[in-house]
């Protein structure tokens, strides 16, 4: 499976694509090999338990995976999951 991943952060933007073979089509199973098997940001905004750090959202292809399915989302060829932090304001 190839999957763009990106994160925007106040400090940093990354932009990449990557191919995995996570046992599952799950999200939670493409982060656990995301993150265990490959270099890259990911790993700063993620933590152990593949919930994003404090202040940060992960989306798939745009939207929310709170609007999703959460971790059980599950994730295509082509996808994009993207790290990003709030923003709030008025």
């Amino acid at each position: 499976m190839t999957i763009k991943v990106n994160i925007f952060g106040a400090e940093f933007v990354s932009k990449r694509v990557v191919t995995l073979e996570p046992v599952s089509a799950s999200l939670r199973d493409v982060l656990f090999t995301l993150q265990r098997q490959t270099e890259g940001p990911w790993n700063w905004v993620m933590k152990d338990s593949l919930r994003p750090v404090e202040g940060c959202v992960i989306l798939v292809n745009g939207r929310s995976i709170r609007s999703l399915e959460n971790l059980e989302t599950e994730i295509h060829d082509g996808d994009e999951i993207t790290f990003t932090v709030f923003v709030s304001g008025g």
